[in-house]
């Protein structure tokens, strides 16, 4: 069998029973002290803390708690009591027999904290200190040590022995001081420190007797004597003005120690008493106003007097400060004029010994000031005043009765694309200039501007389009209020796209509001387009405004062809660039495209009377052109100067007619010209015309010179050219020499154009 301890339950294992063997009973009790931290002996073992004994049932033993413990920085245990299972157990020691029911055993003890008195060290007795100090009445007279329970309250007073004074409490944690009183709440091991000094006698008097002072702000009546201990500091004040019991009134002149009116006096280290006088002169009632009343003064440096009636001593001197100009509540304006006793604007004053019983009465007279002040809802605002600039809100002060001239300006920039312009005046006045006479009332006159918007307008491509604003502005700004209708009307050559930029669609028309700088495109395809006028004579306009067979004609437009070209002198294309021009289904020769005009040759057999022409460009839908054909269109080439119609002529040996190689009375020149009708034989379609033999024109022709008419020496198709007709004709002997002469040619009763030639 296997042995175990005794306090252990032994089990033996057999075949058929189990044997339980006897133990011993014990308790297991805690023994606590209450709070922690306090002395006390089980069966003479010493504890300070918590401890658990394990104990025999039914033996016997013995606790014992120290009643006070040995005080440790300045904490200490005082025994209170046995308490087990809630029951108190008297005595101390006491004797326990072991109980498995008893579970905890507690000692209640009182933690109590030093309180250390520290004022007087008392070595050997009679002990003469500086004062008493009393702890919840009870009297120390020298420094002391207390116990007191943690948490108490305790009342300490401290009474100065005669010769000192109480001077207050040094500095300490959980203390409630009021005067001599300190309340401390003793949370730990504390010092008090109760303050005394060595007193001194100091008498407080003044001239007259009887006034009142304030010493430490307390009232005192004069004389009266108090003990201020040495190197104290103390606060004294007059009371200035004041009456004396006959109601005669003093005002504070000095202290005879020389110290400030209100001032802190160091009592020193003397024995001997002190007298401190606080002398008064004679006080006057002194009245200051203002002509008008209710403007502003400064006395003795300030300016916020509830009222301007004092009470100063007699040749006592105050500083008087009246501005230069101020503004009453009305918003007048005033001018400093002078005081009443002669005074400059800022002087002293000095109380005569007269005003003693009558006072004085002092007035600062002022006069009015014409006041404008001119606003404007521009900040800012450039302001012309009497020819001077300022910026708004500007103030001027005039003399009453001056005239003042005001000019702002009509419009003043606001960033880009915006400006301010000027809408008039508060006073209803619409001119951006007034003169404006000031009296004593306050002018105020406000400026007004209204925003104006910028809208830019531009076509793309440029000058596709002619526009239209509602309502029209002249320089493109609209009031930030307006809402401006815009249509935009395609130019010949143009189709509209659509808008953008602030207007944004795919009709003509819209609206656009003016609340900020605006900008509107419109955008423009490129279409063919022919002019109203339709084919015209290759040489200019004519009177007929028609074309004949076989001549050079021009047609106008706008986007006819992509690109200019011109075709060879040799034979006429008939394409370039892409472009042909149809008579119904024949191609006629070109000599010129470009995207404005188109030169071509009419057939020679072309049909008399009106005819359709059909313009084909690359990339373009086809354009149709009206002409009317003639039998004769003539007209003269032309070449211009100085805005005026030359004609193209030439000399007998080819050389050009010009104001430098003036054709010669008798001399014979050839004019150029096309649309003189038929020739024979037939002149070429599209190819010169040979050198021979001759291609005489089949109709008549006649050439006037200043109104005299002559037949030409002849009249051809102009060899090597194409659609060109040459009429050579000799110039009258009697032309009138050194002048341009007017030329017109005649063919088959049809007049061209009217050129001039130069004459010798």
């Amino acid at each position: 069998m296997k042995f175990v301890s005794k306090y252990l339950p032994v089990v033996i294992f057999g075949a058929a029973s189990t044997l339980l063997c006897a133990q011993t009973q014990t308790s297991v009790t805690q023994i606590l002290p209450v709070p922690d931290g306090g002395q006390f002996y089980v069966d003479g073992q010493y504890f300070q803390h918590g401890t658990s004994v394990v104990w025999p049932a039914g033996s016997s033993h013995t606790l014992y708690a120290v009643p006070q413990g040995t005080p440790s920085t300045g904490v200490q245990y005082v025994f209170g009591g046995w308490e087990a299972g809630g029951t108190q157990l008297p005595g101390n020691p006491v004797f326990i027999t072991a109980d498995p029911t008893l579970k905890v055993i507690k000692a209640a003890f009182q933690v109590q904290f030093n309180l250390n008195l520290v004022f007087f060290n008392c070595s050997a007795a009679p002990c003469n200190g500086p004062g008493t100090v009393l702890v919840n009445g009870t009297s120390y007279s020298s420094d002391t040590q207390l116990w007191v329970p943690a948490g108490g309250a305790v009342t300490v007073q401290a009474i100065p022995a005669d010769g000192y004074v109480f001077a207050g409490w040094g500095p300490g944690s959980f203390q409630a001081i009021s005067g001599n009183t300190n309340v401390v709440t003793v949370t730990a091991p504390t010092s008090v420190y109760p303050l005394f000094k060595s007193a001194r006698p100091i008498t407080l008097a003044t001239e007259p007797s009887s006034l009142q002072l304030l010493a430490d702000q307390a009232l005192v009546t004069a004389p009266v004597t108090l003990q201020w201990g040495y190197g104290t500091v103390h606060n004294l004040a007059p009371v200035s003005p004041q009456n004396d019991i006959q109601g005669t009134p003093w005002v504070f002149s000095s202290w005879s120690n020389g110290g400030a009116s209100l001032q802190s006096y160091t009592v020193a280290s003397l024995p001997s008493p002190e007298t401190i006088t606080a002398t008064f002169v004679p006080g006057a009632p002194i009245d200051i106003s203002t002509v008008p009343a209710g403007l502003s003064l400064t006395v003795d440096g300030r300016s916020n007097w509830s009222s301007y009636n004092f009470l100063w001593g007699v040749g006592q001197s105050h500083t008087l400060a009246a501005p230069a100009q101020q503004t009453d509540s009305h918003g007048g304006t005033w001018s400093f004029s002078g005081w009443s006793d002669g005074g400059a604007a800022s002087h002293t004053y000095t109380v005569a010994k007269s005003a003693a019983k009558v006072g004085d009465h002092l007035v600062a007279t002022y006069t009015p000031v014409g006041h404008l002040t001119v606003n404007s809802t521009v900040a800012g605002l450039p302001v012309t005043v009497d020819g001077q600039a300022c910026a708004a809100p500007c103030d001027i002060l005039r003399p009453v009765g001056t005239t003042v001239s005001v000019l702002v300006p009509q419009s003043v920039p606001a960033g880009t694309g915006s400006r301010q312009d000027f809408a008039g005046w508060s006073s209803g006045a619409s001119s951006a200039s007034l003169s404006i006479p000031l009296d004593a009332t306050p002018v105020v006159l406000n400026a007004n501007y209204h925003l104006m918007n910028l809208l830019a307008t531009a076509a793309a491509p440029d000058g596709a389009a002619s526009w239209s604003l509602t309502p029209n502005s002249p320089d493109g700004f609209y009031d930030s209020q307006a809402t401006v209708a815009v249509r935009v009307t395609p130019l010949p050559g143009f189709r509209f796209r659509s808008f953008g930029g602030d207007l944004s669609g795919t009709a003509p028309a819209g609206n656009v509001t003016m609340a900020a700088p605006r900008a509107v495109q419109a955008i423009f395809d490129k279409v063919a387009y022919v002019s109203d006028s339709g084919a015209v004579n290759g040489a200019g306009v004519t009177p007929s405004a028609s074309v004949a067979p076989g001549s050079i004609v021009s047609l106008f437009g706008a986007n006819l062809t992509s690109d200019t070209a011109a075709g060879p002198s040799a034979a006429l294309p008939q394409t370039l660039a892409g472009t042909a021009i149809r008579m119904g289904d024949r191609i006629l020769p070109l000599f010129f495209v470009s995207p404005t005009q188109i030169n071509f040759q009419l057939p020679t057999d072309m049909p008399l009377g009106k005819a359709v022409l059909t313009v084909s460009s690359q990339g373009q839908p086809d354009v149709q052109a009206s002409a009317t054909v003639s039998q004769d269109a003539p007209g003269l080439f032309q070449q211009v100067v100085n805005g005026q119609s030359f004609a193209v002529a030439v000399h007998a040996d080819g050389s050009p007619v010009s104001a430098a190689a003036p054709a010669q009375p008798g001399e014979t020149i050839t004019l150029y010209a096309t649309g003189c009708g038929q020739t024979s034989p037939a002149r070429p379609e599209g190819f010169p015309v040979p050198q021979a033999p001759a291609y005489v024109l089949q109709d008549g022709v006649s050439v006037s010179f200043a109104g005299e008419s002559m037949d030409p020496v002849s009249a051809v198709a102009a060899a090597g050219a194409i659609g060109v007709d040459a009429v050579q004709v000799t110039v009258p002997a009697d032309a009138a020499s050194g002048m341009n002469v007017q030329v017109v040619l005649t063919v088959g009763g049809q007049q061209s154009n009217t050129v001039l030639l130069p004459i010798q």
